[in-house]
């Protein structure tokens, strides 16, 4: 939460996406799902959820 935090990514929202994406996106590329790279590749059109925060 702190990573996301310092990286300016909503902590909610990047969990949300990250744990919906996970299980679908490329092991050889799983650096992409941390909070930096995350917030510059993903964060403009993240999965959400049905519940709200």
């Amino acid at each position: 939460m702190t990573t996301c935090r310092l990286h300016g990514a909503d902590p909610y929202t990047y969990l949300v996406d990250v744990l919906q994406s996970v299980a679908i996106h490329p092991a050889s590329r799983v650096d992409e799902l941390t909070p930096r790279r995350w917030k510059a590749l993903f964060a403009d059109a993240p999965l959400r959820s049905d519940m709200e925060h």
